[in-house]
């Protein structure tokens, strides 16, 4: 394996291990603005699609290591095009899922739990 595929591989793990805290954070930020019935500050949005965005960075990794002759279980990219769509989904309903009150806080909470478990589940799946 080169060098380049060894530090993809590296950064892969990395992201994923902030991609799992980073969603706990939100999800317990989220649930308890939900119980304090609190609109969330801009700090939350900006968080949010900065873990988004690493989801980003996994699927360009995840594409260069494919090109690299790394191909991963099947499995693996239905849990990453999952991952992708439940990223830009959370980022394209944020203010429509505020517009509901605490409730949307609450969906907000459970969306990262799910990410949470999709992370989990791409990681497991993954024959790197």
């Amino acid at each position: 394996m080169s060098e380049a595929m060894a530090t993809a591989l590296r950064l892969k793990d990395f992201v994923t291990v902030w991609l799992v805290i980073g969603n706990a954070l939100l999800a317990v930020w989220a649930l308890i603005l939900y119980w304090l019935k609190r609109s969330p500050s801009r700090l939350y949005f900006q968080a949010l699609v900065f873990f988004q965005v690493l989801i980003a960075a996994q699927v360009v990794l995840g594409v260069f290591l494919f090109a690299g002759g790394l191909p991963p279980h099947s499995s693996h990219l239905f849990y990453g095009v999952l991952n992708a769509a439940l990223a830009a989904g959370r980022v394209g309903w944020y203010t429509r899922l505020l517009s509901t009150g605490p409730q949307g806080m609450l969906w907000h909470g459970l969306l990262a739990l799910l990410a949470i478990g999709l992370v989990a589940r791409s990681l497991v799946t993954a024959a790197y």
